[in-house]
């Protein structure tokens, strides 16, 4: 970069002096240099054109609209219409709860969860046996706690105590 480019703001500091949050160096520098104050003049010159413009465009299409009123089409239904749209309506409301129990839309739901509580048990004794599998696989040197207490050992024999 010259030390031209570096003396002047950035896009940045542009940009926020142009929506009003601009810090007071930049103020003071577009106070100072006609070349940044330029760039911004020019472009509050361009928003005018533009606001200017669409004000027009805005003008134009208003008064176009009241010489030519064109009413939007309004249809109604029929009343034959709204009938078969209301049979419709019913009949699908009576046939999806009597579909449902009857198996019309595939399995029974309430047969589906009295097989899943039943293979419940199984499953979960399945399961436990599974999950010791893999635990002695990953842990083959590590001891059991059982046997690290040895808690497969019948207890000792508990002397009584003479009283004294």
């Amino acid at each position: 970069m010259t030390d031209e480019a570096m003396d002047h703001l950035s896009e940045e500091a542009l940009n926020d002096t142009l929506i009003g949050m601009g810090s007071s160096t930049a103020e003071l520098h577009l106070a100072t240099c006609t070349l940044c104050r330029a760039k911004v003049e020019e472009f509050q010159a361009d928003l005018g054109v533009w606001n200017s413009t669409t004000l027009a465009w805005s003008q134009v299409q208003a008064e176009q609209g009241e010489r030519i009123r064109i009413p939007a089409p309004h249809r109604r239904l029929s009343p034959a219409a709204v009938g078969w749209a209301l049979a419709a309506v019913a009949l699908l409301a009576m046939v999806i709860p009597v579909g449902r129990e009857s198996g019309v839309f595939g399995t029974k739901h309430s047969a589906v969860a009295v097989a899943q509580q039943e293979d419940s048990q199984a499953q979960i004794a399945q399961d436990n046996e599974l999950l010791k599998e893999v635990n002695a696989a990953i842990n083959p040197d590590e001891m059991s706690q059982l046997k690290e207490y040895d808690l497969f050992k019948t207890p000792p024999p508990r002397h009584r105590q003479r009283p004294q």
